[in-house]
């Protein structure tokens, strides 16, 4: 029971930690908090829906389908909605994602319907029995999957010379500007990443569960994982989301199945009374 419910929750986090890992790249990028991250998720299953059941396309062009139209709505929302307000309040920001999820939540319910779609892909999904324990293997492939694309935006960032750039913009974009780098450009990069890794989240999670609006659930999800794991840190996102994904099924399995959000929740809040800038973010200091 232990071990199942370990590896339950490692593959459940690690889907977490990709969608929180997208909060982090924006926020770091662009100081922007995404609420509308969690739709992006939704957006991704629904266009992985659309490629492999209304295109007929097979399963490697419908996930490249699925990563453009995701990395272009995450373009699109940065050169409409964000850079217009470049200089404004983090309230009127804030509010800008907020209404841009409820948007897109209408969007796609008057496009698709209410009703949940079912997404079938090639990928396996029986069970590998290895004594006692049951593994998923579609489970396996997310989780897998997940730790893959955080090692290979982790290599991105440190690695090369686009990586560098968007550093160097997070750290400070005055300086950056000043340097010759295009702003702007990164910034839309980085938009285009988070909405990505949303996707590919978003995408597991439709066929573990059912495509829907309802979907948009793992925002929330992935809000207190960027927020314990520290807002500008990518290995604190990663380690946020795994520890949400163990806390939910070690809480419904031992507790109770609706003490999921009372155990998350109370936990983001001790964090932030005790060490408000997360597990393994930085202190900020400044003179007085």
């Amino acid at each position: 029971m232990f071990a199942q419910v370990l590896f339950s929750g490692l593959a459940l986090g690690s889907i977490y930690g990709l969608v929180a890992l997208g909060f982090a790249v924006v926020f770091k990028a662009t100081d922007v908090f995404n609420f509308a991250q969690g739709m992006f998720a939704v957006c991704g299953a629904y266009f992985a829906v659309t490629a492999i059941s209304a295109l007929d396309l097979p399963f490697g062009l419908a996930i490249l389908f699925m990563i453009a139209a995701c990395a272009t709505l995450g373009v699109l929302a940065h050169i409409f909605l964000i850079q217009p307000l470049a200089g404004r309040s983090m309230l009127a920001i804030i509010m800008v994602t907020i209404a841009l999820s409820i948007v897109l939540r209408a969007g796609i319910e008057i496009f698709y319907g209410p009703q949940g779609r079912v997404l079938t892909t090639p990928l396996p999904s029986g069970v590998i029995r290895i004594g006692d324990l049951r593994i998923s293997q579609l489970h396996l492939i997310a989780a897998l999957t997940s730790w893959a694309c955080m090692a290979i935006f982790g290599a991105f960032f440190r690695f090369t010379s686009v990586g560098l750039l968007m550093r160097a913009t997070a750290d400070g974009h005055e300086a950056a500007l000043v340097s010759g780098v295009n702003v702007n450009a990164m910034n839309r990069l980085a938009w285009a990443i988070g909405a990505v890794l949303a996707g590919i989240g978003g995408l597991f999670l439709g066929q573990l569960q059912i495509v829907s609006p309802e979907l948009e659930a793992i925002g929330l999800l992935a809000l207190p994982a960027v927020v314990i794991g520290g807002m500008q840190s990518i290995p604190g996102a990663i380690i946020g989301g795994l520890l949400v994904g163990l806390i939910a099924q070690f809480a419904g399995s031992y507790i109770s199945p609706k003490s999921t959000d009372i155990v998350i929740y109370g936990l983001l809040l001790l964090i932030l009374m005790v060490r408000p800038w997360g597990l393994l973010g930085q202190r900020e200091l400044g003179r007085v």
